[in-house]
Formats: structure tokens, sequence, C-alpha cells
């Protein structure tokens, strides 16, 4: 049985980029003994808590310091001309379920913390952007769950 504390660090650890919540469900699972549900539940839950975190902080980190940096400001004036560019017809067609398939991918780097930055990078709007990343988190988590539990076999 997983106290409070037990809880807290794997809110803690699916907040976190690269471990985030689908390799927190792993260790909840196997090494603290977490029922798999309540595991899936928890992790994904904070791991799309991440998501408008991460976002708005970008926002003010960009705005009050990094936009000072010539190369950053450089690459995120790219970003953002690349897409409304008249060539961007197929991302803006396909932006939000490209989201949900990076982000449903249960990889190191596809995870919440990269979505919210392209996202962020190409001023996606931050409601639809945090939805569809919270569907992909969803969909990695259940993948994961399943995987750790035996149900799933690669």
């Amino acid at each position: 049985m997983l106290d409070a504390w037990d809880w807290i660090y794997l809110a803690f650890l699916s907040m976190i980029p690269v471990v985030e919540g689908r390799y927190a469900i792993v260790y909840a699972i196997t090494t603290m003994g977490a029922d798999p549900l309540s595991a899936f539940l928890w992790c994904a839950a904070f791991n799309i808590l991440a998501s408008p975190l991460v976002y708005f902080g970008l926002s003010v980190v960009y705005t009050r310091w990094l936009c000072r940096i010539n190369f950053i400001s450089v690459v995120y004036e790219f970003c953002v001309k690349r897409v409304s560019s008249k060539n961007s017809k197929p991302l803006e067609r396909w932006q939000e379920l490209g989201l949900v398939f990076f982000v449903a991918i249960p990889l190191p780097v596809t995870g919440v913390w990269t979505a919210t930055l392209l996202a962020w990078l190409f001023e996606l709007e931050v409601k639809k952007s945090i939805l569809v990343i919270g569907i992909g988190v969803l969909i990695a988590c259940a993948i994961t769950t399943l995987l750790t539990v035996g149900i799933l076999r690669l």
C-alpha cells in the first residue's frame, strides 16, 4: 500500500521531463507495487498538468529573459514565420492530430514537454494544444500500463 508521500513522489516524477507519466507508471507498478489503474490515473493526470505549466512558463521565461538572446529570438521568429507562411497549410491541417500521435508514442523525447514546446513555438491555440496533448498522454500512459501489466506485448 502506498502512502501519501509515495503518491506525491509519483506526481513529481510524472511532471518532470524524460520520466513523465509513462515511466512513472512503470516505476509505480513494478517497484512500488501500486495498483495499475490507480497508477495510470494518478500519473496521467499529473503528466497532463505539466502541459499548461510548461506552456505558461515558456511564455514568461521567453518574454522576460530569452527574447534578449539573439540566437533564441531568431529561432523563435523562424518557427513563427514558417508556420504562418503560405506553405504551412498541411501543418495547419494536421497540427492537432500530429501532436496527439507525437505524444502518444511512449518513447523518450515524445512527451508533454517537447509537445508543449512545439505548440508554444508554433503559437498554437493554448486550450486546444493542452487538450490534444492530454489525449496523447492518456494514450501513451494506457499503452505503457498495458505493457507493464502484460496485457500488451512487443
